[in-house]
């Protein structure tokens, strides 16, 4: 399968056809009234006060029994597989939930946000004279033969039905004996291969790669493994594939935008500054949205982007096809529109390398990024929000996975990490068929990777791929001086329509927290968080 598609002839087609539908939809709502005018005049029935016209029409053609709290909403219109579709084969292509890759024969990563690089080309935290905090002790470990326990944080727990499963069990045991006893955990994990399979059922596809990420680590030393050779094409289709199947990376965009919408409403100078941009698929559907809304078009819209480690030490020319994209795409929706890329290392930002404003309205975005800058001192994290901070916006969206795999020990980071992976690949079974080969390169390719520099690392060996839960998160942003902001009933509405378009499975659900975070579970496990905050 490959998708062959003219970058700037596929967006003009795109931006024509949205076009196009506005006018059409125009022209429909003014026939529409005409008609009820009509209509009303000749039977002198009842019709709502001209005031209420507009949420009297929502009530019904929305598929909610209440208007909106805002006067708008985010366009049906835009589809964002065609962009992406437009995007394939151009090389600009960044996926939702990327990191560079960190492999062998797993080959790279999980949920997109980024494009294939080498370890060597990721942007190095800038050295500092304090010294790093050290690693936490490592969990006490048992006797070779004694009964092994997991300690694991509430959310993380296995599922019951799957807890006793001779597969987890057993790779359980082998992550207990990893440290005192590697030569008995190499042959409990020979003992575990033939349970495995890549073409099994979700705990059997989700135990392939777990045993071979515990392979590496048994056998590697303090160097990493060799890079990944797959291409960056395809990348981009497993990304595409994972998002025609699963939910995620619409569900973080549509939540996120939504919250920006209701905070810049009545702005005529919008600002988003956008810490992890890449190829500018959330911001085009955003971008639609304000070409629509009721009370007119904002005067002038302004992105900073600031590139996600993904795009490596050389982010201009990326960041310089996502500008001209949305730039194009702004242009043809008639909005002012202004694209300005920012490459200044993350942790070296300061208040001065934005350009800002006193009259624009700024929202600070931060979807799926922070976590690249986790460690144990959590000092990266700080910096940058205390940054987001002194640029005092009205929102700040955050999206982040919903696991603790940060600053804890071997083994309770393995049993959490197993547990978010199990539900995430029983997320993929009902949508992709188990003898799919489009399934199984997914797997590979998005996910067998990040599980590698999750739990395959050895020691003394910087782990890249860290996540922590939202009750972190939270603590983090409000020591930072934010205050989380409920989602609208609104936006919570507009998220469970998108779940409803994956209607295969009811185990996908929404989890509203009363502190403001709206997650995305299955099966009752979140797997991804999105917050608002100001």
């Amino acid at each position: 399968m490959a998708f062959m598609c003219t970058d700037s002839g596929n967006l003009m087609a795109i931006a024509q056809q949205v076009i196009a539908q506005q006018q059409q939809q125009h022209q429909r709502q003014q026939q529409e009234q005409f008609h009820q005018i009509q209509s009303s005049t000749a039977s002198a029935s009842w019709a709502p006060p001209p005031d209420h016209q507009s949420a009297f029409a929502s009530a019904f053609s929305d598929p909610f029994s209440f208007p909106p709290p805002q006067s708008f909403k985010l366009s049906d219109e835009f589809d964002s597989d065609e962009w992406m579709d437009s995007l394939i084969g151009s090389g600009d292509l960044s996926p939702l939930f990327a990191d560079p890759p960190l492999s062998t024969d797993l080959d790279r990563l999980i949920m997109p946000r980024g494009d294939v690089l080498t370890v060597d080309q990721m942007p190095q935290p800038v050295k500092r004279d304090k010294e790093p905090e050290p690693e936490p002790e490592p969990d006490p470990d048992p006797e070779p033969n004694s009964k092994v326990t997991v300690s694991c944080s509430s959310s993380q727990s296995l599922p019951s039905s799957s807890s006793s499963h001779p597969v987890l069990k057993s790779l359980l045991d082998c992550a207990r004996l990893a440290g005192p006893n590697p030569d008995l955990a190499i042959k409990t994990l020979d003992q575990t291969r033939p349970l495995v399979s890549k073409l099994g059922d979700p705990i059997q596809r989700v135990g392939f790669y777990f045993t071979e990420a515990l392979s590496v680590r048994l056998m590697s030393t303090t160097s990493p493994p060799p890079p990944s050779s797959s291409s960056s094409e395809e990348f981009t289709l497993c990304y595409k594939t994972l998002n025609d199947a699963c939910p995620y990376s619409k569900f973080a965009h549509l939540t996120a935008n939504q919250a920006i919408l209701e905070a810049t409403e009545s702005a005529t100078h919008i600002h988003i500054i956008d810490f992890g941009v890449m190829q500018g698929i959330q911001w085009a559907a955003f971008l639609q949205a304000l070409a629509t809304r009721p009370g007119g078009k904002p005067t002038r819209v302004r992105i900073s982007g600031i590139p996600s480690p993904s795009l490596g030490s050389s982010p201009i020319r990326p960041l310089s096809a996502t500008g001209n994209r949305l730039r194009e795409f702004a242009e043809l929706l008639e909005l002012n529109f202004e694209f300005i890329p920012i490459v200044t290392p993350v942790d070296q930002l300061t208040v001065s390398d934005f350009r800002v404003d006193v009259d624009e309205c700024i929202a600070v975005n931060f979807m799926l990024d922070l976590y690249h800058l986790l460690d144990d001192s959590m000092e990266r994290v700080q910096y940058v929000l205390r940054v987001a901070k002194s640029l005092n916006p009205e929102v700040v969206t955050l999206g982040e996975y919903e696991a603790n795999l940060n600053r804890v020990g071997f083994v309770n980071r393995f049993a959490n990490a197993l547990s978010y992976y199990c539900s995430v690949f029983e997320s993929i079974e009902p949508a992709m068929a188990r003898d799919s080969l489009e399934r199984v390169e997914v797997e590979r390719v998005l996910f067998g990777n990040r599980i590698l520099r999750a739990v395959g690392l050895a020691e003394g060996i910087e782990r890249t791929d860290r996540m922590e839960e939202s009750g972190e998160w939270m603590a983090q942003m409000e020591k930072s001086g934010f205050k989380s902001v409920q989602f609208s009933n609104y936006a919570i509405s507009q998220a469970k329509v998108l779940l409803w378009n994956y209607d295969y499975s009811a185990k996908y659900s929404l989890v509203d927290s009363t502190s403001g975070f709206l997650s995305l579970a299955w099966d009752g496990k979140k797997l991804l968080t999105v917050s608002s905050w100001r």
